[in-house]
């Protein structure tokens, strides 16, 4: 054979089976970059589950019924035998009570009266409100023995933060040991005028600044104690000689000036960390052409309140028997369902059994018909678990009563009541 045809067979010989390798190669995968079958399932992370929210597992486990229990702080007479009482908490679940003199004698009976009701409560998920009014001065619920400080203008004339924070950090001391962990004050309305006897005493200032830095310093004053400052009456009842009491003031103010005067000592609560605001029966016609009191008027409650101020809280009522609430052509049932419809959370009641029972059936039988939607109870309702459980006083009916009555009315408190009178004395306008 031709030894150059063997030398070219033999070439292309190799030609082919080196092409055949280099096709091989390219072709072969490289298992190392290949993840094992299960692998992307291995390196996943876990989802995390969010912990539970417990006023969400709480509201989850309550019957229509005791969800509307909880939309009440009601009042009670000095004749209203226990088994009635205890009823109330037992079998409708009722949010609290609002507490009066004519309730107990003396601090000895005060103790065992929130004792018992917050032991009637005890297989309740749901803590109790137990709530009183003390302001000071005119208005002041606490029996003889406890440490009570004159009214609110002496500390706006007085004008130091400081001393309006420890007075309100007294009077949250002495009512978180007599357990109590609601107190409907301070009032936060700018009064000017002495002709407004109602409020005049109670008020910080006709200054809206003033009122703002002193009925903040008091509401952080109540909290740091475990209780509830209530800033009222929203949307401000100072620019009226019309008690609530007795009848609806209209106020005749533009929105501009609402925002530049009675409304600022509210904004700054609600900035400052206000977890609840009472609404007056106060009506502002040139901003609800309607004339509803605040607590019926979706316009101040929603549109003001909710959305420009920007309240995410609680908004509880004045009590519903006031004569500025209702009148001849609405009855008190229609009056409360448009209350809760504006955006009420809590309403107060805080004398007759009969209205009471009327309102909480009425308000009961309008959730189980639909008018009112299970979302629009539950909101209500969830911000009212939310509080009742970062102010629980459950233990109370466990605390030593001599302990308790140890707390109250001590020297140190004395002594900051001296220094108020004191300053009052050279402070202007005293």
């Amino acid at each position: 054979m031709n030894y150059k045809v063997i030398a070219g067979i033999l070439i292309l010989l190799s030609i082919i089976t080196i092409a055949v390798v280099m096709s091989q190669s390219e072709n072969r995968t490289d298992i190392s970059k290949i993840d094992p079958p299960d692998s992307q399932e291995k390196e996943s992370p876990v989802e995390v589950l969010p912990p539970p929210d417990p006023a969400e597992e709480v509201l989850a486990s309550l019957s229509l019924e005791e969800k509307i229990g909880q939309l009440f702080i009601l009042g009670f007479q000095e004749s209203m035998d226990s088994d009635s009482l205890r009823s109330l908490i037992e079998e409708k679940k009722m949010g609290g009570f609002i507490l009066f003199q004519r309730n107990y004698r003396n601090i000895d009976t005060l103790i065992q009266l929130n004792q018992q009701l917050h032991a009637w409560n005890k297989d309740n998920p749901v803590p109790l409100l137990i709530s009183i009014d003390e302001e000071g001065g005119t208005v002041s619920r606490l029996p003889s023995g406890a440490t009570k400080f004159p009214e609110a203008r002496l500390l706006g004339n007085i004008n130091e933060e400081n001393l309006t924070f420890q007075v309100g950090e007294v009077i949250g001391k002495e009512l978180s040991a007599l357990g109590i962990n609601l107190n409907f004050a301070p009032v936060m309305d700018v009064v000017s005028s002495k002709n407004n006897r109602l409020l005049y005493p109670r008020s910080y200032s006709g200054n809206p600044e003033t009122v703002s830095r002193h009925g903040m310093r008091f509401i952080q004053g109540l909290q740091q104690q475990g209780v509830i400052g209530v800033p009222k009456h929203f949307p401000g009842h100072g620019d009226t000689q019309v008690d609530s009491h007795g009848g609806m003031p209209k106020i005749m103010v533009d929105r501009d000036t609402l925002l530049r005067r009675e409304l600022v000592p509210f904004k700054a609560s609600i900035e400052g960390g206000a977890e609840m605001i009472m609404a007056g029966h106060l009506a502002f016609p040139i901003i609800d052409e309607q004339s509803l009191p605040a607590t019926r008027s979706r316009i101040l409650l929603q549109e003001l309140l909710r959305k420009e101020l920007g309240f995410n809280g609680i908004i509880v009522t004045d009590d519903l028997e006031m004569k500025g609430y209702t009148d001849k052509n609405i009855s008190i049932e229609e009056a409360a369902l448009q209350s809760f419809d504006a955006g009420i959370d809590l309403f107060v009641i805080c004398h007759t059994e009969d209205l009471q029972m009327r309102v909480y059936n009425s308000l009961k039988e309008k959730a189980a018909d639909g008018t009112i939607s299970e979302e629009r109870l539950n909101a209500s309702v969830l911000r009212i678990i939310r509080l009742k459980q970062k102010y629980d006083l459950s233990h109370y009916m466990y605390e030593d009563p001599e302990k308790i009555k140890a707390k109250v009315g001590t020297e140190a408190h004395k002594k900051i009541l001296q220094e108020v009178r004191n300053r009052g004395k050279s402070s202007p306008g005293s």
